[in-house]
């Protein structure tokens, strides 16, 4: 249209009122189109930062990380296993992973959606839902317990099954696949090594655990925890067998204290340091059931802490907690971790699109401010030819 225009003018110059409104277009266009690049321009800026210098995650380390934290690179990880950290050494050997299957494996990522097991340092859900225990050897004397439960389980609820897990994979001589997770440095196999003493299932007890929310009068798996409800947690414990036997009466709270505080320890003793509720252990004679009890109650605000890095079922506005059986309590939340849970499932791009993508935005708008100061600058001399007579 606008060359239609010029080339009209020669044989039409009332023409130049038009002309005088393209004029007058453009300058508003100018500006809008530099605005544009001005904020285009911060844009990539901020999106460099952030692909190139990432924030670190509020919620970066676990009580469940086999290295609290995970490890910064496979350097970092041969260190912590050449120093045997935490046992590292110990549960990698106890797996059947060498030191050169560590080195040859290569970087990648791991998801819930791969089938895999996980290993953590404490046991999260029932041996129903797939979970196993093992006991290994430790240099330094003695043994210990650690866990592995199916990858899927501690992702069921946050919606994050098609998230990956940066990870190091490779292939074991004796255990077969493995990846190690960089963010927990926890060992990920698709079948329970065969190298491992897997300790047996206790079915001589059989527990129960059953949540109550006494302020909805409700039950507690199904109805939305608010803040300030108090919710009452009964522990079980039937001799299924025909002799007396010894029954345990703890639950870890780990979880379920991260948007509650403990009211009502119902007589029990509570460790600090492993978040563990134990009563004095019991005998039961044949088919006695007994039960204990203690009452949690939801902070007045909840927490707005991002979900865990390397266990995502941390901070997923779920509180879950397992005695025989697993059970979840959903919370309500604020509404910015609805929005994590959205930004969450947002595919995930490498540096490569970021930059590619970036580079094109940029180059777009600078293009449409370039045509607009070159369409302004065409008017001005359009302007200055009919006042000189040349048109």
């Amino acid at each position: 249209m606008f060359r239609k225009l010029v080339s009209n003018l020669a044989f039409s110059p009332a023409l130049i009122t038009q002309v005088g409104f393209y004029a007058r277009r453009l300058r508003q266009e100018e500006i809008t189109r530099r605005l544009t690049v001005l904020f285009v321009v911060l844009a990539v800026v901020v999106q460099s930062l952030a692909v190139f210098s990432p924030p670190e995650s509020a919620n970066a380390s676990s009580e469940q990380d086999l290295i609290r934290g995970g490890v910064q690179n496979i350097e970092d990880l041969l260190l912590r296993y050449d120093n045997n950290s935490d046992d590292l050494k110990d549960i990698y050997t106890a797996a059947g992973i060498t030191r050169d299957e560590i080195v040859a494996s290569h970087y990648s990522s791991v998801s819930a959606q791969d089938n895999i097991y996980l290993m953590s340092r404490y046991g999260q859900f029932s041996s129903d839902d797939g979970e196993v225990s093992f006991t290994y050897k430790r240099s330094a004397g003695g043994e210990a317990n650690r866990y592995l439960s199916p990858l899927a389980l501690s992702q069921a609820t946050t919606k994050n099954n098609a998230q990956s897990l940066p990870a190091w994979i490779g292939q074991s001589k004796q255990s077969g696949w493995f990846a190690i997770v960089k963010s927990s440095a926890g060992l990920a196999v698709r079948e329970v090594p065969p190298t491992l003493t897997i300790n047996p299932i206790d079915t001589a007890v059989q527990k129960q655990l059953t949540i109550t929310n006494v302020s909805q009068n409700s039950d507690g798996t199904t109805t939305k925890a608010l803040p300030r409800d108090k919710l009452s947690y009964q522990l079980q414990a039937t001799n299924t067998t025909k002799a007396p036997i010894v029954a345990p009466f703890t639950i870890r709270l780990a979880d379920t204290l991260e948007y509650t505080t403990l009211v009502d320890a119902g007589a029990a003793t509570f460790d600090k340091d492993t978040h563990a509720l134990t009563w004095p252990t019991v005998s039961l004679a044949p088919g006695e059931t007994q039960t204990r009890t203690f009452v949690v109650e939801l902070m007045t605000t909840l927490p707005t802490t991002a979900t865990g890095k390397s266990d995502k079922a941390s901070f997923d506005c779920i509180l879950s907690s397992t005695y025989g059986v697993n059970r979840q309590v959903p919370v309500d939340c604020p509404a910015i971790k609805a929005i994590e849970s959205v930004t969450s499932e947002l595919p995930t791009t490498g540096i490569f699109i970021n930059v590619v993508f970036s580079v094109v935005v940029f180059i777009t708008a600078v293009y449409f401010y370039a045509r607009t100061r070159q369409m302004k600058q065409e008017i001005r001399l359009i302007r200055h030819n009919i006042n000189t007579g040349i048109i």
